[in-house]
């Protein structure tokens, strides 16, 4: 809708255009030379920016001359593409948005934007040139998991049919309790919005709850911490919702005035657009509408490799069978409540369809089945008898009581149920909901293997209508054909929705056909599908599509050409799940009268209300249905006090161990019902030392045995935080600063709870590793979150200025007792206490955890030789802190025993690690052997299976659940992620529908694995692949093939490497496991590819990140694709360094250092002049024709002194202007990332571009970083032998480095200097102590150095979810605060195309030019940056 604000023809006056194109709309505005604005225009584009802009930009010139008009530019995420066309001037859109506030509001000092797809937060301070002028000091954007905030709220508005202009935010002033809803990501909000609408909640609540879970994700995730300093202005298409105004004034707790909606807040950037023509004088004449016309008329999609998609003509059939008046018939009644359909059936005994109904949720279960049973009432009320009711889907409990349900089924069984009806053939069923997705495996018509998507999986089906209605397509009539008829589908992605839609967006922008976008959705539902809910599982040969989204043409086609097999879709596949639940209510009828309360049920009354329970620590929002003349139905509780939702419990007298493992890990502290404090028993009137406050948090729910009695054996009382709840998950999610997984924000929460805690010192230990079992493993390493939780919440909470001290030790239980005892000793010390009692503390604390593990350990033998032959018992697979904290279990244990089943912790069963460390030497998480021995455990045992608690994000899980499959035996097994937007519902259909299946369930089948036959092969006649890392690759080989070793450095990875990939594993693992499977699998897969004179070559670590688990991932790969005898020769950068390099050649080490350095100082120089060579593309050829030069003068033994000298002398002569200064930006990060140009999305390029010069560590100083840790494990250790050989190798390289690099230091150019390691070390440990190993310390370390060094910026570049990297993202906010004044930036990376990467960059490149000008004091020349 176009708006016209003010007209004034103003004849003889500049005037000025500004056009903003974003995800979801066109804004523009005409201003004129006195910054006035003249016209403002805010239209949605529908998927069509392009044509929208000429729409607009039409209007505007209808009323006003071209020739009046002296400059137009463009900004937003689709500005650049027209920019590129028409020849005009592109803007930032930070900068854009900070000019209009600057102009038009010079008042405020913070700008909240949100729009459609993205979100910003703008910090403004005064520009030191004097004026009024406002200059950034701090911004910030929405990572893309928290992407579509705008759109997002516009399609829950759609979904629950409120208009999002008024009527939403009006709905959401009027609620008095709005639910907690996740705000982190649409994804899951969505998930949490649907289960409280399956449980009657009102619809205000929800669309107040959905507001304050936006408003407060920006706070915590895009404000991380940051002070909103007032005024504030918010703008923004989102500023005119009521509800989401009120949210923020309550959020930042903002008084009348403070918050600020500008006049024309959905058009600032158009506005700030056309003032920086003004303010920068900028020259950008419009030219007319030709080229944008050439350019709609010429485009094509972007290249892809997706093929056309071809659909038989399939019928879908949904006819019911009609009968005859006369005598009534025997009929059942079905109904499915899902999140999107409500869908109600009646069939005849022979499973005739006589009646169905498939109508809209709309957030409104209650009345979407009222209205269903009314209309299937009206057609077949009068011809039937319903001798049984059945309900199912994730609305089943509330409606089974509602209508008067005898059988409430899981939808898994149902629609196996309605299927194998239509056809007992059927072996394999595609289920796509609205919501949910399913995957059900049959034999016989019995369920043998089931799974449902995981939340990155979910919302499909609604996704695909939201994107409709954004694209103007209607789903049912237009969607399918125009997917056909696209030639070339668009590549989307296939991570989750909100990766897609972000994907999609981006394509809009180029101007793609809405064919190939539609037919790109279509192969992304389904890859997305087949990756992230089918995964390996069988796929048979007759397969079933059900659900809605199964009459979609499009996506059928889709799954046809992924799978290769024909689909079929069934008659009624959009309510199989209601003659599902019908069917079973027939099959399994044990009742005589039917509960059904009527088809005609409008007069029956609810309403639905809540409030806060507080009677135990876990403080549930209980939903309360009052249905008149009927006792109330709640839902929400977790104690077991409200169990309306709960099906008949078969309890009996099972045991409660997890009940009683608590009991044992608290011993004498029990939880005050009243004030919910965790507080000790009272032992007389000893008078203590003081209070020690130990958050229930990381190693606590295995420690706090050895924590309590140590302490309170000095003589201090101890003080533990509350048990987890909702109000502490709250606390953690607000206050984390980075993107964890759900065990550390809840950490978080239970550190904020200590803080208004009456305690002396506070208990927060790094735990490096756990005690070591087997000498076999290389190390017992704990999770790297948990070494490094200290660093990553004394980063979001401040606890240094607190009253209380901190106790902060480094524990490695891993060194033995006697280092230990030692830690404790000093721990003491801290404390102030010494001597004997220390001794006897250090004693009596030991003892009692040796005593909690053995009593453990005999409870879980007395259940087991108690449990029946027959009898099945669940053993919760977990780390303590997700297993056994019953705050974030959601509470499993007692649910599965109200189900009649055992679960029984994972530490109270057997664990052999010295068994697994046979085949796993290198797993050195100690989760993770426990796990994989619990697994094997488990597999031996008939009674037993395993129920696989993990979370999103978790890093050593993404490998660990590879290898738990093989190691259970084939047994079936549930794997729940759980985090803080987990439903009761979800979970609970999963554990009924698995506890079915387990009837009929098959055991897999898996071969021994060939690991270790070939973890050391070495066949000089075969050739050595090398997986690209960065150009150090190609010095590698050479000095392979100069010691005989005929090597190749492969390319670096492309497009295909990274769909191969992707194609191999399950997308968990970090972007660099992806990458390398991919090139390792192109390379195999290659036509001339012998394997049998092939071998791949592959670096390993010992732990702790991800890096070391590559090769066992690779192995299992290769054997999956047939290549079982294919080697993998793994480098050990630990202790078998000396040994795997000696392998490699005599002289293998010293070449290949050599080649490194030549690169490092190659690459300095390359990175020196580049930004400033006048003839673009010269410096790169003199680099690539040098490192040819360098590999030929390794292999060969030629002389690489000359070869670097000659470089310099190449590189010098490339002509350079230097004219203008450039600000220079220091790059840190993970060590494959910022060296592999791929991976980071050439980033070094791209600043280049931007006018900046860029600093990167070298690949050097990874290999010092190794060398260090060698000798350092050599003097722990005691092996001088080895420590010698590392120090003589050392002094030796020194010596070749300092050789090489003469001519490059001779070179003129000021090269950086790098501090060694130890210096390194030495500037990082304040920030993350380096005890924890890896890139973090060396990233806070160079940080520090580029901030000493006058860098202008710093970007830390990571893989997505990588954990080192980010451990450094929440320290890098400490390191923020002590350096304010350093512009910094953190990039991730995972192979998606970021919209708002570009513009982040952008936007960080013009605060780096900011902080140059201020470090120059405005003297020289500066290039400038729009």
């Amino acid at each position: 809708m176009i708006r016209k604000i003010e007209k004034g023809q103003q004849k003889g006056q500049k005037k000025y255009v500004g056009i903003d194109i974003g995800s979801v709309s066109v804004k523009a505005a005409l201003i004129n030379e006195d910054k006035e604005v003249l016209e403002s225009h805010y239209v949605r584009s529908h998927g069509q920016p392009l044509e929208t802009v000429l729409i607009v930009l039409k209007e505007i010139f209808n009323r006003i001359e071209i020739d009046d008009i002296d400059g137009i530019a463009a900004t937003g995420s689709g500005g650049k593409l027209l920019a590129d066309i028409i020849g005009v001037s592109f803007i930032n859109e930070i900068v854009a948005q900070s000019t209009a506030t600057s102009v038009l509001h010079p008042e405020v000092r913070t700008v909240i934007e949100i729009g459609g797809e993205d979100s910003k937060l703008i910090m403004l301070e005064p520009d030191e040139t004097g004026g009024n002028n406002l200059k950034v000091s701090d911004f910030s954007m929405n990572t893309m998991c928290a992407a579509g905030t705008g759109s997002f709220l516009d399609q829950q508005s759609t979904r629950i049919g409120v208009s999002i202009e008024n009527e939403f935010g009006e709905m959401a002033l009027k609620s008095k309790t709005p639910p907690r809803i996740a705000g982190r990501c649409s994804v899951f909000a969505k998930s949490d919005m649907i289960h409280l609408q399956q449980v009657g909640t009102e619809i205000h609540d929800i669309v107040s709850g959905l507001c304050y879970a936006l408003t407060r994700n920006f706070k915590s995730n895009i404000g991380k911490g940051k002070e909103f300093v007032k005024p504030i202005a918010f703008q923004g298409g989102v500023a005119a919702n009521a509800g989401i105004v009120k949210s923020f004034e309550d959020i930042l707790d903002l008084s009348e005035g403070e918050l600020i909606i500008p006049k024309y807040f959905n058009t600032m950037g158009a506005i700030g657009c056309a003032l920086a023509l003004i303010e920068k004088n900028i020259k950008s004449p419009f030219k007319g509408f030709k080229k944008i016309d050439t350019y709609l008329k010429n485009r094509k999609g972007k290249d892809s490799n997706l093929k056309k998609l071809n659909c038989n003509n399939y019928d879908i059939n949904v006819n019911k069978h009609i009968l005859k008046n006369g005598k009534k018939v025997e009929a059942y009644l079905g109904v499915d409540v899902g999140s999107i359909s409500t869908n109600v059936v009646v069939i005849a005994k022979n499973r005739d369809v006589l009646a169905r109904r498939y109508l809209m949720t709309a957030g409104k279960p209650l009345e979407a089945v009222r209205q269903g049973l009314f209309e299937v009432g009206e057609e077949v009320g009068k011809n039937v008898i319903i001798k049984g009711v059945g309900v199912t889907g994730s609305g089943r409990y509330l409606t089974g009581e509602f209508i008067g349900s005898d059988i409430v089924k899981n939808e898994i069984t149902a629609h196996a149920t309605a299927a194998a009806w239509v056809d007992k053939d059927v072996d394999t069923i595609f289920e796509i909901g609205g919501q949910d997705s399913k995957y059900i495996s049959l034999e016989n018509g019995a369920i043998v293997d089931f799974t449902m998507n995981k939340v990155c999986a979910a919302g499909t089906g609604s996704f695909l209508e939201e994107q409709s209605e954004k694209l103007d397509v209607n789903i049912k009539q237009e969607f399918g054909k125009r997917a056909l008829d696209s030639c070339c589908p668009s590549q989307l992605g296939e991570r989750c929705t909100v990766f897609m839609e972000s994907d999609l967006n981006h394509h809009q922008q180029l101007g793609v056909p809405k064919d190939d976008l539609l037919a790109g959705l279509s192969y992304s539902i389904v890859l997305n599908y087949i990756n992230r809910v089918v995964e390996k599982r069988k796929i048979g040969n007759t397969i079933f599509l059900q659900g809605g989204v199964a009459a979609n043409r499009g996506v059928k086609a889709a799954f046809e050409k992924v799978t290769g097999r024909s689909i079929i879709v069934p008659p009624h596949h959009d309510v199989m799940g209601a003659i599902g639940s019908a069917i079973i209510s027939m099959e399994e009828k044990t009742w005589d009268e039917s509960r059904f309360k009527g088809f005609d049920l409008r007069g029956r009354k609810y309403e639905t209300t809540s409030f806060v329970c507080k009677d135990c620590s876990n403080i549930c929002e209980i939903r309360k249905v009052s249905i008149t003349g009927e006792s109330p139905l709640h839902y929400g509780s977790r104690c077991g006090k409200f169990d309306d939702e709960k099906k008949v419990k078969k309890s009996r007298d099972l045991p409660r161990l997890f009940n009683e493992r608590n009991k044992l890990l608290y011993g004498p502290y029990y939880t005050d019902r009243k004030t919910k404090n965790t507080i000790k028993k009272s032992d007389g009137k000893k008078k203590s030392r003081g209070r020690i406050g130990i958050p229930q948090a990381s190693t606590f729910f295995e420690l706090f045995p050895m924590w309590r009695t140590f302490f309170t054996e000095l003589g201090f009382e101890i003080v533990i935080s509350k048990n987890t709840n909702r109000s502490i998950i709250s606390k953690g999610i607000e206050c984390v600063n980075t993107e964890t997984c759900f065990p550390i924000k809840v950490s978080h929460g239970h550190v904020v709870d200590m803080l208004d805690k009456e305690i002396d010192y506070l208990f927060l230990p790094s735990v490096i590793n756990m005690t070591h079992e087997s000498s076999n493993t290389t190390h017992s390493y704990a999770c790297p979150y948990i070494q490094c939780l200290p660093y990553i919440i004394g980063s979001a909470v401040d606890l240094e200025s607190r009253e209380f001290k901190l106790l902060q030790p480094i524990i490695h239980f891993e060194y033995g007792e006697a280092h230990v005892e030692k830690t404790f000793r000093k721990i003491a010390g801290e404390i102030g206490v010494r001597g004997s009692k220390v001794t006897k503390a250090i004693k009596n604390a030991q003892e009692t955890q040796k005593n909690f593990y053995q009593h453990l350990q005999d409870r879980g033998k007395e259940v087991l030789d108690n449990l029946g032959e027959d009898e099945t018992a669940l053993v919760i697979v977990s780390r303590p802190y997700n297993g056994c904290d019953s705050g974030v279990n959601l509470d499993l244990p007692e649910k599965l025993r109200d189900m009649g089943i055992t679960a029984i912790p994972m530490d109270c069963i057997p664990l052999d690690i010295e068994d697994i460390s046979k085949d796993y030497p290198n797993m050195y998480w100690k989760y993770g052997q426990k796990i994989l021995a619990a697994a094997r455990f488990i597999a031996k045992d008939k009674r037993l299976n395993a129920l696989y608690i993990t979370n999103f994000g978790c890093g050593p899980d993404s490998f660990i659940s590879k290898f738990f499959p093989k190691e259970v035996g084939g047994k079936p097994f549930l794997m729940i992620d759980i985090d803080e937007h987990s439903a009761d519902a979800g979970v609970m259909t999963r554990c009924e529908a698995f506890l079915d299946s387990l009837k009929n369930a098959r055991i897999k089948k898996f071969e021994k694995d060939t690991e270790q036959k070939h973890k050391h092969a070495l066949n000089k006649k075969r050739t050595m692949y090398i997986p690209y890392m960065n150009d150090c690759c190609f010095m590698a080989a050479a000095a392979m093939r100069a010691n005989g070793v005929d090597a190749v450095a492969m390319s670096m990875p492309d497009k295909t490497s990274l769909e191969l990939g992707r194609k191999y594993t399950s997308g968990k693992e970090c972007y660099p496991a992806i990458l390398t499977t991919g090139d390792i699998v192109k390379r195999a897969k290659s036509p001339d590819f012998d394997p049998d004179k092939s071998v791949f070559f592959m670096a390993t670590a010992s732990g702790p990140c991800r890096f070391g688990q590559y090769t066992t991932m690779h192995r299992m790969i290769l054997d999956d694709i047939g290549m079982p005898h294919v080697p993998i020769f793994t480098l050990d950068q630990g202790d078998d360094y000396q040994e795997d390099t000696e392998k490699l050649g005599a002289n293998f080490r010293k070449l290949t250092w050599n080649g490194v350095v030549f690169v490092d100082y190659l690459q300095k120089l390359l990175h020196e002049i580049r930004p400033y060579e006048i003839h673009r593309g010269d410096s790169d050829v003199v680099y690539k024709q040098h490192i040819r030069k360098a590999e030929h003068a390794i292999e060969y033994g030629h002389d690489l002194l000359q070869v670097a000298k000659d470089a310099c002398d190449a590189l010098n002569r490339v002509a350079v202007d230097r004219s203008m200064r450039k600000p220079k930006i220091g790059i840190i990060g993970e060590t494959y990332v910022r060296g592999n140009e791929f991976s980071n999305n050439f980033i070094v390029r791209t600043i280049e571009k931007l006018g900046g010069t860029a600093v990167v560590p070298p690949f050097s100083e990874w290999l010092d970083y190794i060398a260090h840790l060698r000798r350092e494990d050599s003097i722990r250790g005691k092996d001088f032998n080895a420590l010698s050989v590392e120090m003589l190798t050392g002094v030796i390289q020194k010596h070749h480095e300092r050789k090489m690099s003469r001519p490059f230091k001779k070179s003129g150019k000021k090269l950086f200097k790098e501090s060694s390691i130890k210096k390194l070390i030495s500037k990082g440990k304040s920030y993350i102590h380096d005890s924890y190993r890896g890139d973090p310390v060396l990233s806070m370390g160079r940080a520090v150095e580029y901030i000493e060094d006058d860098c202008d910026g710093i970007i830390n570049i990571i893989p997505f979810h990588c954990m080192p990297g980010t451990a450094v993202n929440a320290v890098l906010e400490k390191l923020q605060r002590d350096h304010s004044d350093v512009p910094l930036l953190k990039l991730t990376f995972d192979g998606q195309e970021e919209t708002n990467e570009e513009t982040r960059l952008e936007a960080f490149m013009h605060q780096a030019y900011q902080k140059m000008e201020s470090r120059q004091n405005g003297s020289g020349k500066y290039a400038t940056m729009n």
